[in-house]
């Protein structure tokens, strides 16, 4: 396959370009400690107490939700991340990659469950701004991206030709939704977070990261 046949490149963030070890520390380290505090009890007991509030609201926008868990918790979230930017960084070669599409002029647009207000943060402090020809977080329709409202609202939003559409994902719930909606290349990540193993992949055919795209599929 010559990169001429492709149109157009869905891309999530986190876990494909950025590493999703900074979110798993995020949500299940930094936000339990500071729950701990709050409530006075021990990081175990918090962490048990979040986590099951997380799951309640899995695959739901409040799940990705800042605004929800920053009211939910009574912690300004927003202020924790600027306090933890720090420890944001992208994947393997994946400016590298981004260069790649830019140079071979592929729309390449950038979908997420991250908020805006959290999105903007990330962006910013992995330089990536100047490689998406659009951007679009799920918080601005209001449907998380494994949902068939999210689909059904940005094909009306975008035009793009499903038949020369990839779209690359670290979760097997959104690639599902999507080949649902008709997208036929879908790729899945294997090592979303660099901390941990290596993920298992069933329905989809899966790469260690962005780069191994070229070499695994262009000729």
């Amino acid at each position: 396959m010559k990169w001429g046949v492709i149109e157009t490149f869905f891309l999530d963030m986190d876990g494909t370009l950025l590493d999703l070890a900074y979110d798993n520390y995020f949500w299940h380290e930094h936000i339990p400690n500071l729950y701990s505090k709050i409530e006075k009890t021990t990081f175990a007991e918090a962490k048990i107490i979040l986590e099951g509030m997380y799951m309640e609201k899995k695959s739901t926008i409040e799940w990705y939700s800042i605004n929800y868990w920053s009211n939910i918790l009574n912690i300004n979230l927003k202020s924790e991340i600027l306090n933890t930017k720090d420890k944001i960084s992208v994947l393997p070669n994946t400016i590298e990659f981004l260069k790649t599409l830019k140079k071979n002029q592929i729309n390449t647009v950038l979908i997420t469950n991250c908020p805006r207000e959290m999105l903007n943060i990330k962006i910013t402090q992995s330089k990536l701004w100047g490689y998406f020809n659009k951007i679009i977080s799920s918080h601005d329709y209001g449907y998380a991206k494994e949902t068939e409202n999210f689909w059904n609202i940005l094909n009306k939003n975008i035009i793009y030709n499903k038949e020369k559409t990839f779209f690359i994902d670290d979760n097997e719930n959104v690639l599902k939704f999507a080949e649902k909606n008709g997208i036929k290349n879908l790729i899945s990540i294997n090592y979303p977070d660099s901390k941990k193993e290596k993920q298992i992949v069933e329905n989809y055919t899966s790469i260690n990261n962005v780069s191994c795209f070229s070499k695994k599929f262009i000729r």
